[in-house]
């Protein structure tokens, strides 16, 4: 009997490709903004060190966030992906384009637009027992203006757990790197690095878990993926 074991690569900041197996691609977020006029973007995959043929189905999905912070997916047929399918050979390339038809304006209102396009491999046919690894690449595509960071930073206990809530008070995404709590010397206690989004409006709690703010005189060191140092926030319940 073939199995199948799903290779899930999501798009992470901070990298400007990703390179798994000898596939490779690039960029790993896609950016269409009210400044360039474009109404498309590219995406380039290489397979310089892969050693067999795959072929790949792309589809476009709505990304959104419900009121827990948990991703929300949605198929829409208007983006348009060409091509939709292809095939990659060792040692070659293929560039996607992503895009609409309209304008941006058409699209855009104040707050940006997300996506994902999603490549996945379509498993080839194989007759004996085997475990086939198949690739699901999930790339974000933001379409809109890109605003400065704007966040509320919360704490709470919860379950005598420290847990801090982030919301994102700017009408674009913002990426959370890395959480790290420090005591009044500067001196870290623990740190979280989560690599979560946070889209327009939308917030998330983060658990550090058996932390007590009581008496204690902690900030909350915030880095983003729209700056090189961390945003600096004092924890008071």
């Amino acid at each position: 009997m073939k199995r199948k074991v799903l290779i899930l690569i999501l798009g992470l900041c901070g990298y400007t490709h990703i390179v798994w197996a000898g596939l490779s691609i690039s960029p790993i977020q896609l950016y269409i903004t009210d400044k360039t006029k474009q109404r498309s973007a590219t995406v380039t995959m290489d397979s310089k060190d892969m050693e067999d043929t795959k072929t790949f189905e792309a589809t476009a999905v709505k990304w959104s966030q419900n009121d827990k912070g948990e991703d929300v997916y949605e198929p829409d047929p208007n983006i348009i992906i060409n091509p939709k399918n292809f095939i990659i050979a060792p040692n070659s390339k293929q560039v996607i384009r992503v895009g609409f038809n309209q304008p941006l304006a058409g699209i855009t209102t104040n707050d940006e637009k997300t996506w994902r396009i999603i490549f996945q491999e379509v498993a080839p046919p194989v007759e004996t027992d085997s475990v086939t690894f198949l690739f699901n690449i999930s790339v974000p595509l933001f379409v809109g203006k890109l605003n400065p960071v704007n966040i509320n930073v919360i704490p709470k206990t919860i379950n005598n757990n420290l847990v801090v809530n982030i919301k994102n008070n700017s009408p674009s995404h913002v990426q959370i790197l890395k959480l790290t709590l420090v005591d009044a010397s500067k001196k870290e206690v623990a740190n979280l690095s989560q690599m979560k989004y946070l889209l327009p409006n939308t917030a998330q709690d983060f658990n550090f878990e058996k932390i007590n703010l009581h008496n204690n005189q902690y900030k909350l060191l915030v880095l983003t993926d729209k700056q090189d140092q961390p945003y600096e926030y004092s924890l008071k319940e």
